[in-house]
């Protein structure tokens, strides 16, 4: 069967011009015609339009500048937003406002280990216009970064970004950071610190009171501050690359082995709000607890 010219066709009695047809062009505006067609009138069949913005391959022109328009902005919308193709966990965001949750990070661009951004859009879910831009600056070469949310919450906030073993042992030094201020506090409550309304008295219970205050109990004090102030940093400069690696690799799991990834997105990845509220009453109140016993 022959094979007819891609998206020609003679203009004069408009059938698709074929390989094998005697096809001459015009050397004006270069429309295609059937040699046949084009001595049967002695010129171009589109003659009238020479010289205007309606000739031949001025319209040509045209339409392909249109269509690499169309097409780029296509890949545009695919890089961005993902919505012309399908990956597991896309199902979350299609009632969501058309809101670039990729934070400008084309959709197809490998994070690492042929994990994409919008896989790590959908495992992440929650704040992915942050995640997904610093999953991208981030490396193992280039692991600092900042957190207010981690600063603050350092524990709760691990323990709700579903770093469960990373957010323990935080929680664990932070609350050891909290006890070694108990001695203190047991001095101060016995010498009736916690009874001062005024200023004024405050002043006056340390001059009376102050060598009755072991330097060991203000020792640990400024140590257990100074641990907390840097585990806050540590984690607040650490936690967006320790969350980076810990989705890469859930992420490379669940493709492998999972028969239903979408859910597996969403079970693994995503927000813990109740691990959060139980990190912030844990910290608050095991400290207390324990103070209770000694």
């Amino acid at each position: 069967m022959s094979q007819k010219e891609l998206n020609k066709s003679c203009v004069l009695c408009h059938a698709y011009l074929f390989e094998e047809d005697d096809v001459v062009y015009c050397p004006v505006c270069g429309a295609p015609h059937h040699r046949e067609c084009y001595n049967s009138i002695g010129h171009c069949a589109l003659e009238s339009t020479h010289g205007t913005e309606n000739q031949y391959d001025v319209l040509k022109k045209k339409e392909k500048t249109a269509s690499k328009k169309q097409v780029a902005e296509s890949e545009a919308k695919t890089n961005n937003y993902g919505d012309e193709y399908y990956t597991p966990g896309d199902e979350i965001f299609e009632n969501l406002p058309p809101i670039d949750f990729l934070g400008g990070v084309p959709a197809d661009y490998i994070i690492e280990d042929g994990v994409t951004a919008k896989e790590a859009r959908n495992f992440v879910i929650s704040n992915t216009q942050r995640y997904i831009p610093k999953f991208k600056q981030l490396s193992k070469k280039n692991k600092s970064s900042w957190n207010f949310m981690a600063f603050f919450f350092p524990a709760e906030w691990l323990l709700s970004r579903k770093m469960y073993k990373r957010g323990i042992i935080i929680g664990v030094f932070m609350i050891l950071s909290t006890l070694v201020s108990i001695p203190l506090n047991n001095t101060l409550f016995n010498l009736g610190f916690f009874d001062i309304k005024t200023n004024q008295d405050v002043i006056e219970f340390f001059t009376n009171n102050l060598n009755s205050i072991h330097w060991a109990s203000l020792l640990a004090v400024f140590i257990g501050s100074v641990l907390d102030f840097v585990l806050r940093i540590v984690v607040a400069i650490l936690g967006d690359y320790w969350y980076r690696e810990h989705s890469i690799t859930k992420i490379k799991e669940i493709k492998l082995s999972s028969d239903n990834i979408a859910e597996d997105f969403r079970k693994h990845g995503g927000v813990n709000m109740f691990m959060f509220l139980l990190g912030f009453m844990a910290l608050r109140y095991i400290p207390q607890i324990i103070a209770m016993f000694i």
